[in-house]
């Protein structure tokens, strides 16, 4: 994929009448930039698809001065379309201007203001328009009509009346507009499909179908039927659409609608909720024939795939009951993996974990965007889960129809089910402690399902035995599932959870996929990418390559990445999250007038395009070296990001030393209850109470050791004045801080700190002050961060905490920064002195949470 191509045009909106549109040409219009955007919509609609020459459209034109008592207002159109070029009549008196227009349009951001956008501004611009031929237009997110005036007699007066009609049967430019049946060819593809499918639902609402089940039900059952009717139409001779309504009559109405909901239930008859056990719509005519005219001039089979993933999670869900939170992986990541293996056109591409389908659609979508028609027939897709196996049929409809090779069985047990056919592989497994396979007859059909013990004779190594393991996760098993069913030279792109990239647990799961995988690609997610389906976890995409059969694999390089916008609200609603110019906070839109979400996967694109396949002199980045040279093979992607990688060697190359070679990390603890006393009190630390910007220590209030025991743990650190305190939890934080405080009072908690005292030997050398500052450093905070492991938040140990590589200055450059430590030490001891002397020590108490604080005297100190 070219740099070029992803690219974001430095400008807000590109419209093909005016030009690149920045801010300052919207501020000049009063305009939004979805305002605008509607417009850009609408003209592009004109010139492309109805061949209006472009230098016959003005837009933001007066069509009438003068009105009102004081002949100050005026009458203003969104866009106005000549019969001629506009310079040609440009300077001419506005009755002669007015009299070249054929063509006016009334354009709002949503449809909440079309009732007056019709009835105030566009029918009287249409009514005092001189000319009897010219065609009204009004177009919103979700609606899109066309009106024309005719002139009726009433009694000795003539009468205009405006009527209106499908947005399809708008005739190309020069053609004179007459009533017509709509043809496939003449649709446009609504703007907001989700919005107009919910005022599909709206329509059955006001003729009294209350039930929201059945009102989507029927949405869900139109929009197929509406399906197999543009497919129809493309192939006929008329090109005719059967779902419209004609005028007059229409005695044919019902049986056409009626035969296209038949043979829709045929050709989805796996989707037995939808069409069982009624085939037909069971709607009365007059709602049939209202939801007929809301969709009849929209394309259904042109929708994006992004379109069709919103309509799949707001309707689906409520017609089979099931919330779809479980499910949901934002469309952006889904689409970056299928890049990044580029599915071929002849390839086979598959997903033994599919859930609702959405790796598969979004394949599907990919290849037939590129002129793979032949497509639909290599798509595979198992999941053992029935509600999921049902979702992901009608998601694989509502996306071009792929459902002919999804099949409903333990893709685990059936292990060899499509073995080594497929050319892709993409796969977001069910993961954790509690999703484990058991079996023992299943296990014995994985290497993973074995029990692997490290190698004494090769630290770092892992060796099978034949002994099988009591239960595996399934998300590991489905890494070797996924290597089952690709050729030799097939591409993977799983999602897997950190700690099995990282933790010392798992080593053997990473001894296995270098093993039998070439590593492509590594990149971290954001934490709560996966919240709504109960995995609040940091996460990883792991892209790589079957290897050939007794090819042990020489050094090559690995694309390591970090993302954290996906173009999503995470913990929310999912909504998306538009690219704002910085400026004004105004959505980004591209060359084609959609909105660019906020996202780092369009840079991770660019990076991993740019990465070699074989080693090259000029590369610098992560190779598999970076992996295997450690004894803990760790594959964490920040810890292989360029900017990680750089740290640690300009470190090594500048002499950089362990911390162990100058401080300790203590390990010592004591007992509160036993070491010193039930009731005895104490101010506890914990990892949260250091203040990561000032770097200061602060104890809690002084509580019983039964409490603390109670609360966190009985063995805890004895912390003296001065100690290094370093946070566990997080350390991207820079969660390092002295401790200031004075007194044989304070303990720490081990469970969230650790404790550095420089060792006495190396006092004079190497100052606390300056080891703290280092400790506070870019250089130091990297490693902490990228060493730390976990599936959720990152966490040190104290093995990697001493293991740390500290910078050493010249002595005389240590010094000067211990002595700007102890000026800082001063100041920070007299603003803590000082503000222990305002108030009591009742003051300071911290308030509970608790609706009987200051009700009554609690204290039991």
């Amino acid at each position: 994929m070219q740099e070029a191509a992803l690219q974001i045009e430095e400008v807000l909106l590109v419209c093909p009448v005016r030009g690149p549109l920045g801010i300052s040409a919207l501020a000049k219009d009063g305009l939004t930039s979805t305002e605008e955007a509607r417009r850009v919509d609408f003209l592009r609609f004109l010139i492309e698809e109805r061949n209006y020459p472009q230098d016959h459209i003005r837009v933001e034109v007066v069509t009438v001065k003068n009105l009102g008592e004081s002949g100050r207002n005026r009458m203003q159109a969104d866009v106005i379309v000549y019969d001629c070029p506009w310079p040609e009549i440009a300077n001419s008196p506005m009755p002669q201007t007015l009299s070249h227009a054929i063509l006016v349009a009334e354009i709002k951001r949503d449809s909440s203001k079309k009732r007056k956008g019709v009835l105030y501004q566009l029918e009287p611009a249409l009514r005092l328009l001189p000319r009897l031929d010219t065609i009204g237009v009004y177009w919103d997110d979700e609606n899109r009509t066309l009106f024309t005036k005719t002139v009726k007699s009433k009694g000795e007066h003539q009468e205009i009346t405006v009527r209106s009609d499908s947005i399809a049967n708008l005739p190309d430019y020069g053609i004179a507009y007459h009533t017509k049946a709509i043809t496939v060819n003449t649709l446009t593809r609504p703007a907001n499909l989700v919005a107009t499918l919910q005022g599909i639902a709206n329509v059955m609402r006001s003729h009294g179908v209350n039930d929201e089940q059945q009102r989507y039900k029927e949405t869900v059952k139109l929009l197929l039927a509406r399906y197999i009717d543009e497919r129809k139409a493309k192939v006929s001779t008329s090109k005719q659409l059967k779902l419209q309504v004609l005028d007059g009559p229409d005695s044919g109405f019902m049986s056409r609608v009626e035969r296209m909901y038949t043979e829709a239930s045929v050709r989805y008859a796996r989707v037995q909720t939808l069409f069982s056990p009624i085939a037909r719509p069971e709607l009365d005519e007059d709602t049939l024939r209202d939801l007929v005219r809301g969709i009849q001039g929209f394309d259904f089979s042109s929708a994006s795939s992004e379109t069709m993933q919103q309509v799949f999670m707001t309707f689906v869900p409520v017609v089979f009951k099931k919330n779809l939170s479980q499910y949901f992986t934002p469309a952006s990541l889904i689409d970056t993996m299928v890049k990044m293996v580029a599915p071929g056109p002849t390839e086979k591409i598959a997903d033994p974990a599919m859930g609702t389908a959405d790796f598969l659609t979004a394949a599907l979508n990919y290849c037939t965007e590129r002129g793979d028609d032949d497509a639909f027939g290599r798509i595979f897709g198992i999941d053992s889960d029935a509600s999921a196996f049902d979702l992901a049929i009608v998601n694989m409809i509502l996306n071009k129809d792929g459902q002919a090779n999804l099949r409903r069985e333990d893709s685990i047990e059936n292990h060899m089910r499509w073995s080594e056919e497929m050319d892709v592989v993409l796969c977001n497994p069910p993961f954790g402690s509690n999703t484990v396979e058991k079996r023992v007859n299943v296990l014995g059909e994985f290497d993973l399902g074995h029990q692997w013990v490290a190698d004494d004779d090769t630290p770092g190594h892992w060796l099978k035995t034949e002994r099988i393991a009591e239960s595996q996760q399934l998300g590991i098993l489905f890494i070797e599932r996924c290597w089952k069913m690709l050729r030799p030279g097939g591409r993977l792109a799983i999602i897997l959870p950190e700690g099995y990239l990282s933790t010392a647990s798992h080593g053997y799961v990473r001894q296995w996929i270098l093993d039998n995988l070439i590593i492509r690609s590594l990149v971290e997610l954001p934490r709560r990418i996966f919240v709504k389906s109960n995995a609040d976890l940091r996460s990883n995409i792991l892209v790589a390559e079957k290897k050939m059969p007794g090819v042990s694999g020489p050094r090559y390089p690995i694309h390591a990445s970090m993302v954290r916008r996906v173009g999503y609200k995470l913990g929310g609603d999912f909504s998306p999250l538009p690219l704002k110019d910085k400026a004004t906070g105004n959505s980004i839109r591209d060359s084609h007038n959609r909105i660019v979400l906020d996202s780092d996967f369009r840079r991770v694109l660019i990076e991993y395009s740019a990465t070699p396949k074989t080693l090259e002199r000029s590369w610098v980045d992560a190779t598999v070296a970076d992996i295997v040279c450690r004894t803990d093979l760790d594959m964490k992607p920040r810890r292989l990001a360029p900017r990680a990688l750089r740290n640690i060697r300009n470190l090594r190359a500048g002499g950089a030393i362990p911390l162990q070679q100058i401080a300790e990390v203590i390990e010592s603890k004591i007992d509160l209850l036993t070491d010193i006393g039930r009731s005895e009190l104490r101010r506890v630390v914990e990892g949260q109470d250091i203040r990561a910007v000032e770097g200061i220590v602060v104890p809690h209030f002084p509580e019983r050791c039964w409490e603390i025991a109670e609360r966190k743990q009985r063995k805890v650190y004895q912390l003296c004045h001065r100690d290094i305190v370093v946070g566990l939890v997080r350390p991207e934080r820079r969660n390092v801080g002295l401790l200031l405080v004075e007194g044989d009072d304070i303990v720490g908690s081990p469970d969230g700190l650790a404790v550095v005292r420089v060792l006495p030997d190396k006092e004079q050398d190497y100052p606390t002050g300056w080891l703290f500052s280092v400790l506070r450093s870019e250089q130091v905070r990297l490693q902490f961060w990228t060493e730390s492991g976990g599936t959720s938040y990152g966490k040190l140990d104290s093995e990697r905490i001493e293991n740390v590589l500290i910078p050493i200055p010249q002595k005389q450059e240590r010094i000067r920064i211990a002595q700007r430590v102890e000026a800082w030490v001063s100041s920070a001891s007299q603003y803590s002195l000082a503000w222990c002397q305002i108030g009591t020590q009742g003051d300071r108490r911290p308030i509970l949470n608790s609706p009987l604080t200051g009700l009554f005297d609690d204290d039991n100190t």
